[in-house]
Protein backbone atom coordinates (compact mmCIF):
# COMPACT_ATOMS: atom_id res chain seq x y z
CA UNK A 1 0.00 0.00 0.00
CA UNK A 2 1.47 3.76 -0.78
CA UNK A 3 1.21 5.78 2.20
CA UNK A 4 1.71 9.39 2.78
CA UNK A 5 5.19 9.60 5.26
CA UNK A 6 3.57 12.68 6.93
CA UNK A 7 0.37 10.75 8.44
CA UNK A 8 0.91 7.54 10.48
CA UNK A 9 -0.53 4.50 8.68
CA UNK A 10 -3.17 4.27 11.90
CA UNK A 11 -4.40 7.68 11.60
CA UNK A 12 -5.95 7.80 8.75
CA UNK A 13 -8.92 9.54 8.35
CA UNK A 14 -12.14 7.97 7.61
CA UNK A 15 -13.63 9.09 4.15
CA UNK A 16 -17.13 9.55 5.50
CA UNK A 17 -16.78 11.14 8.73
CA UNK A 18 -13.35 12.64 8.80
CA UNK A 19 -12.57 10.79 12.28
CA UNK A 20 -9.54 8.51 12.89
CA UNK A 21 -10.14 4.75 11.41
CA UNK A 22 -7.90 2.73 13.32
CA UNK A 23 -6.68 -0.20 11.37
CA UNK A 24 -8.96 -2.98 13.31
CA UNK A 25 -12.11 -1.13 12.68
CA UNK A 26 -11.73 0.05 9.21
CA UNK A 27 -11.52 -1.33 5.61
CA UNK A 28 -11.00 0.61 1.83
CA UNK A 29 -13.96 1.28 -0.26
CA UNK A 30 -13.56 -1.21 -3.38
CA UNK A 31 -14.87 1.92 -5.77
CA UNK A 32 -12.96 5.04 -4.43
CA UNK A 33 -9.86 3.42 -2.62
CA UNK A 34 -10.19 5.35 0.72
CA UNK A 35 -10.33 3.99 4.19
CA UNK A 36 -13.83 4.30 5.94
CA UNK A 37 -14.87 2.90 9.64
CA UNK A 38 -16.47 -0.53 9.32
CA UNK A 39 -17.27 -2.40 12.21
CA UNK A 40 -15.90 -6.37 11.34
CA UNK A 41 -17.68 -8.03 14.05
CA UNK A 42 -21.38 -8.50 15.59
CA UNK A 43 -19.11 -7.22 19.25
CA UNK A 44 -17.07 -4.63 18.29
CA UNK A 45 -18.53 -1.38 18.70
CA UNK A 46 -18.15 1.90 16.75
CA UNK A 47 -19.56 3.62 13.77
CA UNK A 48 -20.61 2.27 10.76
CA UNK A 49 -19.32 4.62 7.87
CA UNK A 50 -19.95 1.86 4.73
CA UNK A 51 -21.24 -1.67 4.64
CA UNK A 52 -19.92 -4.65 3.38
CA UNK A 53 -21.88 -8.01 1.02
CA UNK A 54 -21.23 -10.53 -0.54
CA UNK A 55 -20.94 -10.33 -4.71
CA UNK A 56 -22.80 -13.33 -6.10
CA UNK A 57 -21.46 -12.48 -9.73
CA UNK A 58 -17.39 -12.58 -8.87
CA UNK A 59 -17.93 -14.80 -5.29
CA UNK A 60 -15.94 -12.22 -3.04
CA UNK A 61 -16.65 -9.88 -0.51
CA UNK A 62 -17.31 -6.42 -1.56
CA UNK A 63 -16.87 -3.15 0.68
CA UNK A 64 -18.06 0.45 0.10
CA UNK A 65 -18.07 3.82 2.17
CA UNK A 66 -21.56 5.60 2.57
CA UNK A 67 -20.30 8.04 0.28
CA UNK A 68 -19.86 5.92 -2.64
CA UNK A 69 -22.74 4.04 -1.93
CA UNK A 70 -25.18 7.20 -1.44
CA UNK A 71 -23.65 8.18 -5.36
CA UNK A 72 -24.71 5.07 -6.42
CA UNK A 73 -28.26 5.27 -5.38
CA UNK A 74 -28.15 8.64 -6.82
CA UNK A 75 -27.01 11.47 -3.72
CA UNK A 76 -25.19 14.20 -3.94
CA UNK A 77 -21.23 13.51 -3.20
CA UNK A 78 -20.40 14.83 0.57
CA UNK A 79 -19.19 18.61 0.02
CA UNK A 80 -16.02 18.75 1.55
CA UNK A 81 -13.50 15.06 2.02
CA UNK A 82 -11.16 15.07 4.85
CA UNK A 83 -8.27 17.12 4.94
CA UNK A 84 -5.37 14.57 4.61
CA UNK A 85 -6.90 12.12 1.76
CA UNK A 86 -5.15 8.39 1.27
CA UNK A 87 -2.15 8.78 -1.42
CA UNK A 88 -3.63 5.42 -2.96
CA UNK A 89 -7.12 6.00 -5.24
CA UNK A 90 -8.64 3.32 -7.26
CA UNK A 91 -7.22 4.16 -10.96
CA UNK A 92 -10.79 3.99 -13.16
CA UNK A 93 -13.47 3.66 -10.78
CA UNK A 94 -14.86 0.68 -12.49
CA UNK A 95 -16.24 -2.02 -9.94
CA UNK A 96 -15.32 -5.43 -9.63
CA UNK A 97 -17.87 -6.64 -11.75
CA UNK A 98 -17.48 -4.16 -14.57
CA UNK A 99 -14.14 -6.06 -14.20
CA UNK A 100 -15.34 -9.36 -14.56
CA UNK A 101 -17.43 -8.40 -17.70
CA UNK A 102 -15.25 -7.15 -19.51
CA UNK A 103 -12.88 -10.35 -18.93
CA UNK A 104 -15.65 -12.48 -20.11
Amino acid sequence: MTTDASVAEDTWPCSVCGDPAAPDARSDCYRCGEYFHLRLTTTSSGPDCGDVWIDDEVMALQFACRNCLNQQAGEPAPEAPPEKPRARKASSGETARDLARRRR
